[in-house]
């Protein structure tokens, strides 16, 4: 329960924090909130920087996000109607599956009743 009480606090307070900022009002607001933000941070973050000698990879351009969305968005579309246009088959199939499997246990469950039928006589 004060695990809970901690986590809403800081919760509360970060909303609280960034409402009183004004990052939820319009946009020329949040951009210099921005803007002053990285004022603040980038000396900070150049001395960080020097002392960790990863480097992040470059963001993908524009035009490539756009084309690798599309193209996932299409292929996301092509694979749910390929499965719409093919369900009947494989509701035929497994229907067929079914009816096969039921109609070969029970024929096995009346060889065996009727085999220890004629052993009782």
């Amino acid at each position: 329960m004060l695990r809970f009480g901690i986590k809403s606090a800081i919760l509360g307070s970060a909303v609280y924090y960034t409402v009183d900022k004004g990052v939820w009002k319009d946009s020329a607001t949040t951009s210099e909130l921005y803007e002053e933000l990285e004022k603040g941070v980038s000396p900070y973050v150049g001395e960080f920087k020097k002392q960790i000698p990863y480097e992040l990879p470059p963001l993908p351009s524009n035009d490539r996000l756009t084309y690798l969305f599309k193209y996932y968005w299409n292929s996301g579309v092509k694979a749910t109607f390929r499965f719409l246009v093919d369900l009947p088959t494989h509701a035929t199939n497994a229907a067929s599956k079914s009816y096969n499997y039921i109609s070969a246990a029970l024929e096995a469950a009346e060889s065996t009743s009727t085999t220890s039928q004629e052993k009782a006589k």
